[in-house]
């Protein structure tokens, strides 16, 4: 089984549309999907773990989710009671046992929030994708558990389960914070869960053409990316998809200009090596080849640029059929984006 995973420290997996400076990024109008019947089974590992008490409690929580443990500690089976001796002493540690307690706050995910958010975004892939399956959601706190040389992910998704690891999506309100960069904490907070996972599950829906290397074609599988994400979450804030605060989408947005002609000037779309492809699209803080303000990943939301513009401007054109579509160029020339803001 193959499983997408999320880091928001290394970022190796890549993801991730923003028409506007605006918080409300729909690019058409949302459709009543509140009929469409979907299963939401979220199984709360976390509150089975944290109800072990010894060894042989964490033992039989293993010999009870045995592929989940494997997946997502990296293990082998074999392994097991290495794992139980090690994590024992830190699901009893009072410091992490108050981590817990305060991610079972309703602010965080005591409530019925993840259920909420997750039948939103499955009853609209639903909608747009009538044999979608909705996968199994596990949920698990481990405390950012690091042994084995090994990170656990935040995220795991594959066709049939989605891992989370609820410590990694506390915020900077959490008691303790992951090992990320300041920047990287706003796609880490309790509300960009379940956009940063429906990034993830675009993934199986948005096909490209492996041999186009070009900048061009990463920006345009990012832009699919996103608009798909925003399609099935619409309410949801531009922001918690791309990670960027308000002023970044709005300075991006008045300045995109610029930022356009230094892609330009610069013979950027077509470039097919790596390095200056990684300062465009890869996780940065910033991007100081046009501007020490100009947030990191500029390349992402240029691509949600262009097809974000392309998808309004073609009507016709389904969310499914946009996904399906490999030939970077021509959604580009399409678009007939200009690096100009849009028409009111």
């Amino acid at each position: 089984m193959k499983y997408l995973k999320l880091n928001l420290f290394f970022c190796l997996t890549l993801l991730l549309f923003s028409c506007t400076p605006k918080e409300d990024n729909q690019t058409a109008s949302d459709p009543d999907c509140n009929n469409v019947k979907v299963t939401v089974n979220i199984q709360r590992l976390d509150k089975e773990m944290f109800a072990c008490q010894t060894k042989d409690d964490l033992l039989e929580f293993f010999d009870k989710y045995p592929t989940f443990i494997i997946n997502y500690f990296q293990i082998p089976t074999e392994d097991f009671d290495k794992l139980a001796e090690q994590l024992l002493p830190l699901i009893q540690n009072q410091g992490l046992q108050d981590f817990y307690k305060q991610s079972q706050d309703p602010a965080f995910f005591g409530g019925q929030t993840l259920e909420n958010e997750f039948r939103t975004a499955f009853q609209h892939i639903k909608y747009y994708y009538p044999n979608f399956k909705e996968p199994k959601i596990y949920t698990i706190f481990s405390g950012f558990f690091n042994q084995f040389n090994l990170k656990t992910p935040e995220l795991m998704v594959s066709d049939s389960v989605i891992y989370i690891g609820l410590d990694y999506f506390m915020g900077r309100k959490g008691k303790y914070l992951p090992e990320v960069y300041d920047y990287q904490l706003r796609k880490a907070m309790p509300e960009a869960l379940v956009p940063q996972a429906v990034l993830l599950m675009s993934q199986r829906f948005n096909t490209t053409n492996l041999k186009d290397k070009s900048l061009l074609s990463d920006m345009v599988w990012y832009g699919k990316s996103y608009v798909f994400a925003h399609t099935m979450m619409p309410e949801k804030a531009d922001s918690l998809f791309i990670g960027y605060t308000s002023e970044q989408l709005a300075g991006s947005y008045e300045n995109q200009g610029s930022i356009w002609a230094h892609f330009i000037d610069n013979q950027l779309l077509y470039s097919n090596q790596d390095p200056v492809k990684a300062k465009y699209v890869g996780e940065r803080p910033t991007t100081p080849e046009i501007g020490k303000s100009c947030p990191g990943s500029i390349g992402r939301w240029l691509g949600w640029r262009i097809v974000g513009k392309y998808f309004d401007e073609n009507k016709k054109v389904t969310i499914q059929e946009l996904m399906q579509m490999t030939d970077a160029q021509k959604i580009f020339e399409a678009s007939k984006y200009k690096g100009l803001p849009d028409e009111e």
